[in-house]
């Protein structure tokens, strides 16, 4: 009896660990709460009763709209659904069409959590991607008390909030490929801020390869994490960046990217050349794609193993094209 009892044992803990493996993490629609509606995650129980930081994601202008899901395309929530920790709660707030993100709005998306639920008010942290970049500044620039660090990537902002923006930490990234929103723009901010306080905890990277949307990829990484992290209100010592003081200035970024990176981006003023390819594969060798509600060209190419600029070369379009419902796209050649 006792060895059948043994056996049964095991075999349930079998079927936990598969049963728990195989659950999907779980987001919170909080829809009413707020000036925007938001998806949340919230990190396990003994995280929560620790006090955890708070990220608060800005999507960019694809995912804009009325469906919550569409927010978690491209960005932490993204990250965590493949697989990555975030010890942290996370909140992806949305912003309807053609809207841009309002930081008095953004506010009250903290506001509201600082209510309902324990996180260290010390460390909150906001990023954002595109129009979220461009909101990443906007928030940090009207609310520096309210934020110990942000990360804008491929973004802009408005030269008049630059000094504000020195009372926090900050860290700007860009591709120099980027043709929805050039990298001109970051560096704008960062000479903006560096102006006005040259003493300012203020970095910018730019990847020479990269082009607008194969900066999702960064919020896979540890690095983003890590250097968010490492602030705290109030803080702002240059040694707890992990970067060097030399290295405060501008940082030109390739070491990550030749995964990414391997093909030269298609020059889109360049007319196609009409002329046959001597070694043309066969029509059955190649795959195409059919486009979907709610599809981007990154979360296309990630799901193919590809990358943006490699299906864009692939389908003479540009990073920021329309994808239409139905539309089929060439993957692989």
């Amino acid at each position: 009896m006792k060895h059948i009892l043994t056996i049964i044992q095991f075999f349930a803990l079998i079927f936990f660990v598969q049963f728990a493996e195989g659950q999907k993490t779980e987001f919170l629609k909080v829809q009413s709460e707020a000036a925007y509606p938001f998806m949340l995650y919230l990190p396990s129980d003994s995280i929560m009763k620790c006090h955890p930081p708070l990220i608060i994601f800005l999507h960019g202008r694809s995912l804009s709209g009325t469906d919550l899901n569409m927010v978690k395309r491209y960005g932490p929530l993204d990250a965590i659904e493949r697989g990555r920790t975030i010890n942290a709660v996370v909140a992806a707030p949305q912003v309807k069409k053609s809207q841009s993100w309002e930081p008095e709005k953004v506010i009250t998306v903290l506001d509201y959590l600082k209510r309902k639920y324990t996180i260290d008010t010390s460390r909150v942290y906001v990023i954002g991607m595109s129009l979220g970049g461009y909101g990443t500044f906007d928030v940090v620039g009207a609310y520096p008390d309210k934020v110990a660090a942000a990360v804008a990537l491929c973004g802009g902002g408005r030269t008049k909030d630059a000094c504000n923006i020195t009372r926090t930490n900050l860290w700007i990234q860009h591709g120099k490929r980027d043709r929805a929103v050039n990298y001109s723009e970051s560096v704008k901010m960062y000479n903006a801020i560096i102006a006005c306080n040259p003493k300012a905890n203020c970095f910018l990277t730019l990847y020479p390869t990269l082009g607008h949307g194969d900066l999702a990829h960064e919020f896979m990484k540890d690095t983003l994490y890590n250097w968010l992290y490492k602030f705290r209100l109030q803080q702002k010592s240059p040694a707890d960046t992990g970067m060097a003081d030399s290295l405060k200035k501008i940082i030109i970024q390739d070491k990550d990217t030749a995964a990414i990176e391997k093909k030269p981006e298609l020059n889109a003023d360049k007319k196609p050349d009409n002329k046959k390819p001597d070694n043309k594969k066969p029509d059955g060798d190649k795959k195409y794609y059919t486009i979907k509600k709610g599809d981007t060209l990154y979360a296309i190419a990630l799901r193919n193993k590809t990358t943006v600029k490699n299906l864009c070369k692939l389908n003479g379009i540009k990073e920021d094209a329309v994808l239409h419902i139905g539309q089929r796209i060439l993957i692989k050649e």
